[in-house]
């Protein structure tokens, strides 16, 4: 399509992306998401079950997991999360 207007660009400037680049760059983009996900899938797993290096059920942070409750995950993270929204509002004043 032929440009109506008489606007000069200075040269060297970039053009943009053509459809196939910006389709090729989502594809890319989801794949790495994807694989991070199962990554991250399969190291919560491990760590669940107490096949991770570091908290095997031997070690100290295998047993210190084991031991804990899903209600005490959850009370562990409202007493974190209240700590870090006090920061927060101290942070915006």
């Amino acid at each position: 399509m032929k440009n109506r207007y008489n606007i000069q660009r200075p040269e060297g400037e970039w053009e943009g992306l053509t459809l196939d680049e910006i389709r090729y760059a989502r594809a890319l983009t989801e794949t790495r998401i994807l694989i991070t996900r199962e990554m991250l899938s399969a190291r919560a797993h491990a760590i669940f079950n107490g096949n991770a290096s570091g908290t095997g059920p031997r070690s100290f942070m295998g047993r210190m997991l084991s031991s804990l409750s899903w209600l005490d995950y959850g009370l562990i993270l409202l007493r974190v999360g209240s700590k870090i929204r006090s920061i927060m509002r101290k942070n915006k004043r």
